[in-house]
C-alpha cells in the first residue's frame, strides 16, 4: 500500500498543490497502466490530516479509464473527434469537481460533478490500449467522479459503460469517502481539486 508521504511527494514532485489543513482533502487518482482492463485496477487515494495533525490516507480500487462495452468499443464523435474521452495524466485541476450530496441527480447517488476545465485524450481505435492522441484542451465533458455499481454490490466487477470518461469506484468502496467528504464540506465548501498521476510518479 502507498503511504501518505509517498503520495504527497509524488504530487509535489510534479509541481502540484498539496492541501495541509485539517480535513482539507487531497483526491489523488493513480493510473496504474494505459491498458483498458475494464476492471478497477487503478486507485483513488484520499489524503488528509485530522484535527490533531495526524496524516490519514484512504485508498480505494478505482478506474481512471473508460470501460469497454458501451464505451471504448463504441466510441462517439465529439467536436469532430471520434473516440471515448480519457482524462489526461498527469494533471491537476484546482477546484475542478463539486460534491453533490443528493440522490436525485446524475447517478441517483452522491457524486462529484465536473465544473472545471480538463485536458483529455480521445481514443477511437477500439483496442484496449489508451492512446495519448487527439488532445482536447480545457474542456468540460461531464467527466464526474461517481459510484460504478449498484448499492451494496460490486456488480460484475467490470467498468463497461459505468465510465465513458468518468472516474470512480464500485459503490461499496465509493461510499467509504462520503463521511469524510461531508466533514470537509462543512469546513471548506463543496469544491474539490482533482489530481491524476501515474504509478511511475510514486517512489
Amino acid at each position: 500500500m502507498k503511504t501518505y508521504k509517498q503520495i504527497q511527494l509524488a504530487v509535489e514532485g510534479l509541481g502540484y498543490k498539496w492541501f495541509n489543513g485539517p480535513y482539507s482533502l487531497n483526491f489523488i487518482w493513480e493510473r496504474t497502466s494505459f491498458e483498458a482492463t475494464n476492471k478497477f485496477t487503478d486507485f483513488l487515494h484520499v489524503c488528509y490530516k485530522d484535527v490533531n495533525g495526524f496524516e490519514q490516507i484512504i485508498t480505494l480500487p478505482a478506474t481512471t479509464k473508460p470501460g469497454l462495452k458501451g464505451s471504448l468499443l463504441e466510441p462517439i464523435t465529439v467536436e469532430g473527434i471520434r473516440g471515448t474521452a480519457i482524462i489526461e495524466s498527469p494533471q491537476q485541476v484546482l477546484g475542478g469537481w463539486e460534491f453533490k450530496d443528493t440522490f436525485k441527480e446524475f447517478s441517483s447517488y452522491p457524486y462529484f460533478r465536473q465544473i472545471g476545465k480538463v485536458n483529455y485524450w480521445r481514443d477511437g481505435n477500439k483496442d484496449t490500449i489508451i492512446d495519448k492522441i487527439n488532445r482536447q484542451i480545457a474542456k468540460i465533458f461531464g467527466t464526474h467522479w461517481h459510484r460504478m455499481s449498484q448499492n451494496n454490490t460490486y456488480g460484475s466487477g467490470l467498468v463497461n459503460n459505468w465510465s465513458l470518461g468518468c472516474m470512480g469506484c464500485p459503490e461499496p468502496e465509493f461510499k467509504k469517502i462520503l463521511e469524510i467528504t461531508r466533514k470537509s464540506v462543512k469546513m471548506y465548501g463543496t469544491k474539490f481539486t482533482g489530481t491524476i498521476i501515474e504509478s511511475k510518479h510514486i517512489k
